[in-house]
């Protein structure tokens, strides 16, 4: 390159850019990274939400989510206006109802509307018994549900046999001719029925021979369609080894024969719904959702006029015509759904997964932001001497600081901007702007740092910072002060208010600020504070005869480089980092133990009715010591004091439960007097809201008998889910109900046996539909939720960038001083001093420092989580029903702590070895000039 351009303009610039390049290049790249974080944790935490709640969603039956509408009336027969994709004779029945549905749906408002398809309905009566001719007393019970669903031939396919014709006439008179229905394959192979069989029907009204004409089979078995009529396809069974057992399922009649069906005095139930696709719907509009859920919910729909219908058929007497019964027609039904309480409930638990991190994420940012303070002061001691120069030459102080001005944004501008241009391209499923503004304000940070800076630029001699007495005087007693008491503050009004409305106010500030006030407050006290015995020290070692240990502790005692940055970097590096550690060993902690109480035992074997034979069984199978039946989990209404209130009934065998949970820590409290029978009121155990309910009511009866509780139980039950329930023994369960049914087995297995084996055989015994549970396996499946993941990776996440940064942050203190060390060292070494002194003078820049800010930190990690669990509700991640206490898993903490104190030691070993040994005579140079 010639000297003139060496000279002009674009060299001299080209020049200052390439003088010291590495701490602008890691400015840069921090914010580079910084903006990264910021702009891809949102997005990236947003996706998890989706993926969670898409999976939750599609565990739940879709008659749970489906809007739906029931009715004790049949539709309101006539054909659609405008046409359906109905056969014509099923329009000019279903058509007008298809219709009105289609109607309604299209009136949701936006997003609901989107997330939902094409509205269905079906009618289904009461059961009614099927004989088989001939059939003995003790002969199997068949009972046929008589269906009628418009779309039938979409939904099944035939693979035996005929579709049903059309009835021969209304129902309600005498027909010669039999009516022909389909079954599920399973249902007939169930009931015995073979195509062309025929049985009889006398019962409630109904007076008809039934003929199978098909067997069908459904084209979708998993749709959601059939989770509205659990037994359309397999029929429900009840054996209880003392009456023969009892088959039920639904009979599909001909669609369009519904109007000579609907004079037969039968009860109805005709079911209406707008299906959920739940994969369509997103978390950022789950919120949004629940509320319209709610608006439509409670609003009523018109779904048929409501009339009645006269009926009259042929009587006695030749030609005499008698009335008979009348009916009447849907009208204005409102729709239900469970879809907006497990919206709620997912939101909620999306706003504690949020809440969680952006409270470690506070953590990493603040110390970011130090980082970030700490790299402008590199880059601008790197410049220094060139501006002083300029400012001697005759620059003005508004050119030194458009210099400045433009090197920071140069560094932050296209950095920021790349990083968020390499989040977008890292989660391309995501459309939120949080987090644009962090990206931004840390864009334009390194300039901010620098022009803030430029005040310290003088021509002449520089003064010593280490000399003079403490900066700030009063002033910094007063926003020293502030701190700690806002610090406390925001402790107070955390522990006051508890457990905060994270659905309803999203992140809140408080508590995300809450652990960078207390570790600012922390900074306070450790500036504050180890000056004191660093005192004491360098007292001590003023008698020593070495130099280092002397000259090592006065330099840390009055060299401002152990100021407020690097010290926070450190509280807030080392809390932040304890503080993930704490919250992980919380949450592992209290997934187990609730998913031990949720399953109640070592195995649970659940999901289909199970007969006496194959509970005895399941007694004699390999790995089995013992199995209590839950012989009935059934609603059950509680009369207090003459007002009602709903309730579960649960019914156990006291000696086969306390056999299974005989050793568990969270076995149910079960008195003796709980089995005896013929007292009166009888003995129960109840949950604690249902005694809390029910103390000191005079008048207390459970389906309308008296009961006495036993005891109250303040734990969770493994029957059901719901808070609510009262515990009755076998022996007394007879006046409350007549179904004993057990659904759920409870099993403890013999020592060493492996559960996995053992819940397959018992699976295997109880039959298809069957489920086995364990506690370990159910904790497994909470922990691959994605929400519980993401919280899991996102504190992983927080303690890993909380190590870089706080190492990259004491490797810039260091850097920092390195123009002080480049004038000491060199002059040391003239008189003697060896390598190692030159290494230990460095560390005792940073090290007493720095052992007082870990130990700050790790006192200040283990404290935040008390506080921040105030607010923060986590039995959304560990499936209890009470929050989990907090646990310390030193061992953990321990790890955590090391490797932080190791990596930031090699950070700070490498950059106190960068720019390397300078000489004595340079440096005696620079102290003539400085």
């Amino acid at each position: 390159m010639s000297r003139r351009s060496r000279s002009s303009a674009a060299g001299l610039v080209l020049r200052w850019a390439s003088t010291g390049p590495l701490p602008s290049v890691a400015v840069a790249m921090l914010v580079l990274a910084a903006a990264l974080v910021a702009v891809v944790a949102p997005r990236a935490v947003a996706d998890i939400h989706t993926a969670s709640l898409a999976r939750q969603l599609a565990e739940r039956p879709a008659s749970e989510l489906d809007l739906t509408a029931t009715s004790p009336f049949g539709p309101d027969s006539g054909p659609s206006t405008s046409g359906t994709t109905l056969p014509d004779d099923v329009d000019a029945v279903w058509g007008g109802q298809e219709e009105r549905l289609a109607g309604i749906r299209d009136a949701l408002p936006e997003p609901l509307r989107s997330t939902t398809d094409a509205p269905m309905s079906v009618a289904v009566s009461g059961p009614v018994q099927a004989r088989v001719p001939g059939a003995g007393p003790g002969s199997p019970v068949y009972r046929i549900e008589p269906g009628f669903d418009p779309r039938m031939r979409e939904h099944v396919r035939l693979v035996e046999g005929d579709w049903p014709a059309p009835l021969p006439g209304p129902l309600a008179e005498s027909q010669a001719e039999a009516a022909e229905i389909v079954l599920a394959a399973p249902v007939a192979e169930a009931m015995r029925w073979q195509v062309g069989d025929e049985r009889t029907v006398d019962e409630a009204g109904l007076r008809a021979v039934v003929r199978l004409a098909g067997i069908v089979e459904a084209v979708d078995p998993d749709a959601g369609f059939w989770t509205h009529l659990p037994t359309a396809l397999r029929a429900s069974v009840v054996d209880n080894g003392v009456s023969p057992p009892q088959y039920t399922a639904v009979a599909w009649f001909d669609p369009a024969s519904w109007p000579d069906f609907a004079e037969v005095a039968l009860a109805l139930r005709m079911d209406a719904w707008i299906p959920v696709d739940a994969s369509a719907i997103d978390a950022a509009d789950a919120d949004r959702i629940a509320g319209q859920l709610g608006e439509f919910s409670s609003t009523s729909q018109v779904l048929g006029s409501g009339r009645s219908v006269e009926v009259t058929i042929a009587g006695a007497a030749p030609g005499t015509v008698i009335p008979y019964i009348s009916y009447s027609t849907v009208g204005v039904v409102g729709f239900t759904t469970g879809l907006r309480d497990a919206l709620v409930e997912m939101t909620t638990a999306a706003a504690s997964v949020d809440a969680v991190l952006a409270t470690v994420a506070s953590g990493p940012l603040g110390v970011a932001v130090a980082v970030l303070v700490l790299g402008a002061r590199v880059v601008f001691e790197r410049r220094r001497t060139g501006l002083e120069l300029a400012a001697a030459r005759g620059a003005s102080p508004a050119q030194l600081r458009t210099v400045l001005l433009a090197e920071g944004l140069v560094l932050g501008i296209p950095a920021g901007a790349a990083g968020a241009a390499l989040a977008i391209a890292l989660t391309p499923g995501s459309t939120g702007l949080a987090g644009w503004w962090i990206a931004a304000v840390l864009a334009v940070t390194p300039a901010v740092l620098l022009v803030a800076r430029a005040g310290e630029l003088s021509p002449l001699r520089r003064a010593r910072a280490d000399l003079g007495g403490t900066a700030g005087g009063r002033w910094r007693v007063v926003v020293e002060a502030l701190v700690v008491i806002v610090g406390a503050a925001s402790v107070a009004l955390l522990l006051q208010r508890g457990t905060s409305g994270a659905a309803e106010v999203g992140v809140d500030p408080l508590l995300a600020a809450a652990p960078l006030l207390l570790a600012l407050a922390a900074c306070v006290l450790v500036l504050r504070l180890y000056p004191l015995p660093l005192a004491a020290l360098v007292r001590r070692m003023s008698r020593r005869r070495d130099l280092v240990p002397f000259l090592g502790s006065a330099r840390a005692l009055r060299d401002p480089s152990a100021g407020l940055v690097p010290v926070l970097a450190v509280v807030v590096g080392v809390s932040v980092a304890v503080t993930s550690a704490v919250v992980l060993a919380t949450l592992d902690t209290g997934i187990d133990v609730a998913s031990d109480r949720r399953v109640g035992a070592d195995l649970a074997v659940s999901g289909v009715p199970i007969t006496r034979a194959q509970l005895a069984e399941m007694r004699e199978a390999d790995g089995v010591e013992a199995i209590a039946p839950v012989y009935s989990t059934r609603p059950a209404l509680l009369e207090v004091d003459g007002r009602s209130r709903a309730t579960t009934l649960i019914v156990v065998d006291r000696a086969e439960l306390a056999a299974v949970q005989q050793g568990r820590e969270d076995a149910l409290v079960l008195p003796a007097e709980l089995a005896e029978t013929g007292a009166d009121p009888a003995p129960v155990v109840v949950s604690r809201s249902v005694g809390e309910a029910i103390a000191d009511a005079p008048d207390v009866s459970l389906e309308g008998r008296g009961i006495r509780i036993a005891a109250t139980v303040d734990a969770q039950s493994p029957f059901t889910p719901r808070s609510a329930w009262v515990l009755v023994d076998r022996a007394n369960a007879e006046p409350f109900t007549d179904t004993l049914v057990p659904r759920n087995v409870l099993v403890r297995l013999d020592p060493g046996a492996d559960p996995d084996e053992v819940g397959a055989a018992l699976t295997a015994i109880a039959g298809d539909g069957a489920t086995a549970a364990t506690p370990a396996g159910l904790a497994a499946g909470i922990r691959a939720l994605p929400d519980s993941q993401g919280l899991r990776i996102g504190l992983l996440a927080g303690i890993a960038a909380a190590t870089v940064l706080t190492a990259l942050a004491l490797a810039l203190t260091l850097l920092v001083g390195q123009s002080a060390r480049a004038r000491l060292l060199p002059l040391l070494a003239t008189l003697g001093l060896g390598r190692r002194g030159e290494q230990a003078l460095v560390a005792w820049e940073i090290a007493p420092v720095t052992a007082v800010a870990v130990l700050a930190g790790v006192a200040l990690g283990a404290i935040v989580p008390v506080v921040v669990l105030q607010g923060v509700d986590l039995r959304a991640f560990t499936g209890g029903s009470t929050p989990p206490a907090v646990t310390y898993d030193w061992a953990l903490i321990g790890a955590v702590v090391i490797a932080s104190v190791a990596v930031s030691a090699v950070a700070a070993g490498i950059a106190s070895h960068v720019g390397g040994r300078v000489s004595a005579a340079r440096a005696m140079r620079k102290e003539e000039e400085g």
